[in-house]
């Protein structure tokens, strides 16, 4: 679950016209936002939500329940399900075999020739990029409109 804090100013207002009583207003909502959310993370901590991380624009919590429980238990503590960004993920089995695994004299020069990977690392004999992972994406109102914009062009 991703509670979304706030983003860039220009995705909540029009930063070439807006007036000094809009950046007020946006204030007040600031904060009514962010006390509402600081009231939903004391629910979801006093339920076993366990905190999974934060990213530039969100807290993340995670409990090991299937989503429509999780829709269940967010309206019986007073949480609208459409607050939060709720994503279910699967856990995939994999089988571990022998193969994926590097000789520690292997790794011992693997490590001298890498040394400054960046952003890559190494698992087994494969180098694994970041961008091969795809990161599960919350749903929002504002994502969506990100993501429209960024499909007609228009930079964030």
């Amino acid at each position: 679950m991703d509670l979304f804090l706030f983003g860039k100013p220009e995705w909540e207002m029009n930063m070439e016209e807006v007036s000094a009583s809009e950046i007020r207003e946006k204030g007040e909502e600031l904060r009514e936002r962010l006390n509402r959310i600081a009231e939903i993370m004391e629910k979801l901590e006093n339920a076993g939500w366990e905190r999974a991380g934060a990213s530039l624009y969100s807290i993340s919590f995670y409990k090991d329940i299937a989503i429509e429980d999780a829709k269940e238990e967010l309206r019986q503590l007073g949480i609208d399900p459409e607050e939060v960004g709720l994503m279910e993920i699967e856990e995939e089995d994999e089988e571990i075999e022998d193969a994926d695994f590097v000789s520690e004299e292997a790794e011992e020069t693997e490590d001298a020739e890498d040394a400054d990977v960046g952003e890559e690392w190494r698992e087994g004999e494969r180098l694994l990029l970041l961008e091969d992972f795809e990161l599960p994406r919350k749903s929002s109102s504002v994502g969506r409109e990100r993501v429209e914009r960024a499909g007609k062009g228009e930079g964030e």
